[in-house]
């Protein structure tokens, strides 16, 4: 019995020891009671110290255990430990406090520097570029990359949108990108100078802070878009500085202690201290031009506001619906007495183009024994041509062969030249042959320019002792016309021998052809003239019949043959009398449309 009592007097001594000694612990590791948060930001030497400084105050007035200073915290950081409660107070700039007013943040004191500091109690926000930068003012900003620490931070982000609205852009849509990269301000300007970043923004006197501290990186960069100069480089409006805010969870008589302990706080040797704000609007300003924080999203509008603000709009709307739906039934009475008709018109219509179908039908079964007609003249138009080549280039061989060997790479080149007019022979008659059994040109989107350069050419080499000189003007836009290369080179070929047989017969002193190329919207045309003299009324009218035309004008048979291949292109062949004299032949084609 006596040995259990040991036992219990014994354990309840254990027991009172290790609940003393956890309280001891447990109060040795305790945290403060109200922590103070501190925000990252672009902070000059002066302002570092002068946190420092409250830091030290603020333990000495209320005890290591009461109050404690963090920092400096990354400004999401510092956002998402406002928003969970975990810190009662914070440090910031002013911009970064007035964008948490939501989460019931409210500014209590601001950092008043010194009368000799070259910081002021507000700032703005400069723009920075590479120093090679060909970038000055705000519009050569456009569509570059801009660079910012943190979506948060004001001066090097908010601020600088702000002017951009300011200045009438849109700022969303100002830059081709925005990168956060969410390190050292001192970061954004390794960024323009390796040249992964064109613009960024720091706030003002942050540079100016920086030239001898690190010069190097420094002087890499330059300002841009200056609004003022003094007391440093300056893009932006100026906006508070830093301040101390409460969060929701703030004790309200501790933050009167707070305020009061640091308004009392002696003023550093350079004048720093704490003060009063009274004004905010400016950040309230550009956050409403920017419409973000508490500016975001206006009041949801409800059907009664609507009416209250619109009635005489809707009451002017009302009575045109009604005179709408009014005219709207008498149409509908209408219509259906139109629709009686319209139904009697479609039918007489209708048996009107079938019978107008077999009339075109008739009528083109015509057109093409003409037209075979002209594909018949065409071949003693133009196959001489190939065919004489033919004979040139093999006659040519022949002769060589007599005098001795022929080289291997002229036989070639003599060879590959036959070929091709032989194979030129054979698409003439391979195109009268499709005329005769009706078949359809094969047509295909080529360039006007190029088919007609191809017949130029074909022209040139027939001209041999006549001095003709050709002017040839192509289409810088390179009209694109469904063509068929073989029959619209020869219609252009004709029209090109009619002219110099026209200059020819007329003994022009200096004959020429003048070949230009133009298009419009819907149409492309090939101009032909000549230097010709001055057609007569007569003459001009004869032009008219193809058959009985005279070599003197240019036209024979060849004119007849170069309508009928336009008209199969869907095209038109128009003679015009030249303003000095010769004759303009212009065909007009449509430009080929893909849709």
């Amino acid at each position: 019995m006596m040995s259990t009592k040991k036992h219990g007097r014994l354990f309840m001594k254990r027991l009172i020891i290790s609940m003393f000694l956890l309280l001891y612990l447990s109060g040795c590791t305790a945290s403060a009671e109200y922590v103070i948060g501190i925000g990252t930001g672009a902070m000059a030497a002066s302002q570092k110290l002068f946190f420092e400084e409250t830091a030290k105050y603020l333990e000495k007035e209320f005890g290591a255990r009461t109050i404690e200073l963090k920092g400096p915290i990354a400004l999401g950081e510092l956002k998402e430990l406002i928003r969970t409660k975990q810190i009662d107070y914070f440090i910031s700039l002013a911009g970064f406090a007035r964008l948490l007013g939501e989460e019931g943040v409210r500014e209590l004191v601001i950092y008043r520097p010194g009368p000799n500091e070259q910081d002021r109690n507000e700032l703005g926000s400069t723009f920075f570029v590479a120093k090679d930068s060909k970038i000055n003012t705000l519009a050569g900003m456009k569509g570059k990359r801009f660079i910012a620490n943190d979506p948060n931070a004001f001066y090097s982000y908010v601020a600088p949108l702000g002017e951009i609205s300011y200045a009438g852009y849109d700022p969303s849509a100002f830059f081709s990108s925005i990168h956060f990269q969410y390190k050292r301000p001192l970061d954004l300007f390794k960024a323009l100078k390796d040249g992964s970043a064109d613009v960024a923004a720091l706030p003002s006197c942050f540079w100016e802070s920086r030239l001898m501290d690190n010069p190097e990186l420094a002087n890499a960069v330059k300002p841009a878009a200056i609004v003022s100069e003094q007391p440093c480089y300056r893009s932006t409006r100026t906006y508070p500085n830093w301040v101390l805010s409460s969060t929701r969870g703030a004790d309200p008589a501790f933050t009167k202690r707070l305020v009061a302990a640091l308004l009392a706080m002696p003023h550093l040797p350079d004048g720093a201290s704490w003060s009063v704000q009274t004004d905010l609007s400016r950040v309230d300003a550009v956050f409403k031009q920017l419409n973000i924080a508490q500016f975001s999203g206006a009041k949801p509008w409800t059907i009664r506001d609507f009416l209250q603000k619109y009635s005489f709009s809707v009451f002017v709307f009302t009575i045109f619906l009604l005179g709408l739906l009014t005219f709207t039934g008498f149409l509908y009475f209408q219509l259906r007495i139109r629709s009686a008709q319209l139904i009697k018109t479609l039918k007489e219509k209708f048996h009107a183009d079938r019978a107008m179908r077999e009339t075109e039908a008739r009528l083109l079964s015509l057109q093409k024994i003409t037209t075979i007609d002209h594909m018949s003249s065409m071949i003693a138009h133009e196959l001489p041509q190939p065919l004489g080549a033919i004979l040139a280039y093999s006659e040519g061989l022949l002769r060589l062969q007599k005098t001795g060997p022929v080289d291997d790479e002229l036989l070639t080149e003599m060879l590959i030249k036959i070929v091709f007019q032989t194979r030129k022979a054979e698409e003439i008659v391979t195109s009268v042959r499709s005329y005769a059994k009706e078949q359809k040109l094969k047509k295909s989107p080529l360039s006007v320019n190029e088919v007609v350069t191809e017949a130029v050419k074909d022209f040139t080499s027939t001209l041999q002792d006549y001095p003709l000189q050709i002017e040839f003007e192509e289409d810088p836009r390179s009209p694109i016309c469904s063509l068929a290369p073989l029959e619209f080179e020869l219609a252009v070929f004709n029209l090109l021998k009619n002219a110099k047989e026209a200059l020819k017969a007329q003994k022009a002193d200096e004959p020429k052809v003048f070949i230009k190329i133009s298009s419009g919207e819907t149409h492309c045309f090939v101009d032909i003239s000549d230097n010709g003299a001055v057609i007569s009324d007569s003459d001009f009218e004869r032009m008219g019949s193809v058959f009985k035309s005279g070599k003197a004008s240019g036209l024979g048979i060849g004119l007849s043959i170069v309508r009928s291949i336009v008209q199969n292109h869907n095209g038109s062949l128009v003679l015009e009398r030249g303003k000095n004299g010769g004759l303009v032949c212009r065909i007009r084609l449509p430009i080929f449309n893909a849709e």
